[in-house]
């Protein structure tokens, strides 16, 4: 579903206003070079052959040095730099009031997850305009507990358990309807299907990459760049 009408359609939201204070670093993991290249201009561009434009959504003390890097590129879609807010979901949300009006599928990726690959990309992409939504998601390998005050209270079947990963896919009119209820209820939630699973919507799923990782320590930034493929 990837051909040039499907590309004209999409549009990418780039999460990288955090300020990684886990990381241990005065620079935020999603500038921090990798092989040379800003972790985040990485995550970049492996989506640009599959969106007709993109939003990066920065921390304000960062919007400078962003559009100072993407001066420096040849890049054939259009890049749009927006301030974020103080969560995750304010400023992804600040992202989407940027999209241009025919947009009408949207992914949201982490701009820390550099070492995504084109395939999984694909595959997010071709599903959301098939089902409407849609993530990758890994297979949980151990046992999970559930544990209250420091006790085994049960193990949950891990059969039915996936852990979530970015991009994640969306008709545009479903993520802003649910930042449309989010603002009304309040809710606050871990990533955007979280958000559409409020609407009823029901969201499939494709096989994620155990590559696909989000950099939260140093140590991460050495990741190898062949793994998995998406299923």
């Amino acid at each position: 579903m990837t051909n040039q009408t499907a590309v004209e359609r999409a549009a990418l939201v780039l999460a990288a206003a955090g300020t990684g204070s886990r990381f241990g670093a005065e620079t935020p993991k999603q500038f921090l070079l990798h092989q040379g290249r800003p972790v985040y201009l990485r995550s970049l561009d492996v989506f640009v052959p599959f969106v007709a434009e993109a939003v990066i959504v920065v921390h304000h003390d960062w919007i400078a040095r962003v559009k100072e890097d993407l001066a420096k590129e040849a890049l054939p879609i259009t890049v749009k730099v927006e301030e974020g807010a103080d969560t995750r979901q304010a400023s992804v949300g600040c992202g989407l009031t940027r999209l241009d009006p025919g947009i009408e599928i949207v992914m949201v990726h982490d701009a820390a997850r550099p070492f995504i690959s084109a395939g999984l990309v694909e595959s997010v992409l071709s599903m959301t305009f098939l089902q409407g939504a849609c993530i990758p998601v890994l297979p949980v390998g151990d046992t999970v507990k559930e544990i209250e005050k420091g006790e085994i209270v049960r193990t949950i079947p891990r059969e039915s358990l996936g852990l979530a990963q970015t991009p994640q896919g969306f008709r545009r009119e479903y993520l802003e309807q649910a930042y449309e209820r989010a603002r009304r209820t309040g809710f606050q939630g871990t990533d955007e299907a979280s958000m559409v699973e409020q609407l009823g919507v029901k969201i499939a799923t494709v096989t994620g990459e155990s590559r696909n990782i989000k950099i939260t320590w140093s140590e991460d930034l050495k990741a190898p760049q062949e793994g998995t493929t998406s299923g």
